[in-house]
């Protein structure tokens, strides 16, 4: 009986031991740098009390891809920002210096003007793409969210309200998804 406890005893201590040394270890919060990155410049904007805010993510629908850009839009003060944060090699990222981005109030004012005609179905395109890029593009007002997300090849669709609106943040994530 004494051995036993013994035995008993001792396995705990080496359970409670390896789940210490092993068990303790910090899961990643995000799979991809780019994320935290993003995330961290958010979380920024958020405690500085933003509350207009747009992240148009581009990437490939079957990956990240080498091209993948997340590009951030805020207004403050009355003036219109972007920021780009783009995928690189071995998980890293490149970053972009913040800069004033007039183009945003240009899209949120079409927004604001189409936003019934964003949410009506886009024709079929003529061209199919097993897998492509797009943009999942989130825009909060005041709490309020929109998500919406849109292929390459869907950009070709004719007077659509919400392939309009992509194209107008395509123009300005261009340079940024380019640059190598």
């Amino acid at each position: 009986m004494k051995s036993y406890l013994q035995n008993l005893i001792l396995s705990l201590i080496f359970g409670l031991s390896f789940a210490t040394l092993y068990g303790q270890k910090e899961k990643q919060k995000y799979a991809f740098k780019m994320d935290e990155v993003a995330a961290k410049f958010e979380a920024g904007l958020a405690k500085k009390k933003v509350d207009t805010i747009m992240q148009a993510f581009y990437f490939f629908d079957n990956g990240r891809g080498a091209d993948a850009t997340k590009l951030i839009f805020w207004t403050e003060q009355g003036k219109s920002y972007v920021k780009a944060i783009k995928n690189a090699k071995n998980n890293g990222v490149k970053e972009f210096d913040s800069k004033e981005c007039p183009e945003f109030s240009k899209m949120l004012d079409y927004y604001f003007e189409n936003i019934k005609d964003m949410s009506s179905p886009i024709s079929k395109p003529t061209l199919s793409v097993s897998h492509s890029y797009g943009y999942l593009v989130k825009l909060e007002i005041n709490r309020t969210e929109f998500k919406t997300y849109l292929r390459n090849e869907r950009l070709v669709a004719e007077n659509h309200a919400l392939v309009e609106w992509i194209k107008m943040i395509a123009n300005v994530a261009k340079p940024y998804i380019a640059e190598k």
